[in-house]
């Protein structure tokens, strides 16, 4: 009962060997959402350059043309790897839910830098806004992090299984402090299983059929 509760977010939108689509363009947005995908990720830099390293130089779809491509049809979740792409970040985003192509609860913001993650709360405090992070926080930092508004905890699935052998004093933390757990990146049943014991709401894949 539990796993059919969980959110698949598709990781850099549908794409892999099997269907020869690469990912982060905008035909694995495309197919994800034939797919029937709720949400999909990806990241943006510099130039708003939806992208997965900062110095891809192939040629990449932008913020805008991504948000366009997907039209509203699922949830996104954008993540902010470069610091310099939260202002133009903002404007587009203020843009579409203006023009009400996308509606509050269909924009997830996520970032490694916390910085930025507590800036976009500040300007959408509508939104869900997430940390990224590699590792086992301490109570003091969650308790912080949530003082300033962020709603998610984003956490790499090995953390997981550390938090589980330390007694779960992470995820204690996390849900004292009403936030919520998703997991990057699951792509075997035995980590999905895992994570979602652990509590975990969503987990971001590259293999969703394998969980559907």
């Amino acid at each position: 009962m539990q796993a059919q509760k969980t959110l698949l977010i598709y990781h850099r939108g549908r794409h892999g060997k099997d269907i020869e689509i690469e990912e982060n363009t905008l035909e694995s947005f495309e197919r994800a959402i034939q797919e029937g995908a709720l949400m999909v990720e990806f990241d943006v830099w510099t130039g708003l350059r939806v992208a997965h390293d900062p110095n891809d130089n192939a040629l990449v779809p932008t913020l805008p043309e991504v948000l366009g491509r997907i039209d509203g049809r699922c949830a996104v979740n954008i993540e902010i790897k470069s610091p310099k792409a939260l202002g133009p970040t903002v404007w587009v985003v203020n843009d579409v839910l203006a023009r009400r192509i996308y509606t509050p609860d269909q924009i997830v913001f996520s970032a490694f830098h916390h910085k930025t993650a507590i800036t976009m709360k500040r300007r959408f405090p509508e939104l869900r806004i997430g940390v990224n992070n590699d590792g086992v926080l301490e109570r003091p930092y969650i308790d912080w992090l949530a003082s300033q508004g962020i709603d998610n905890l984003h956490l790499e699935w090995a953390n997981i299984y550390m938090d589980i052998e330390a007694g779960c004093e992470m995820r204690t933390a996390v849900f004292e402090n009403n936030m919520h757990i998703w997991v990057w990146t699951v792509n075997t049943r035995d980590i999905f299983d895992t994570v979602v014991a652990y509590g975990a709401e969503a987990v971001f894949t590259d293999n969703p059929p394998l969980f559907q």
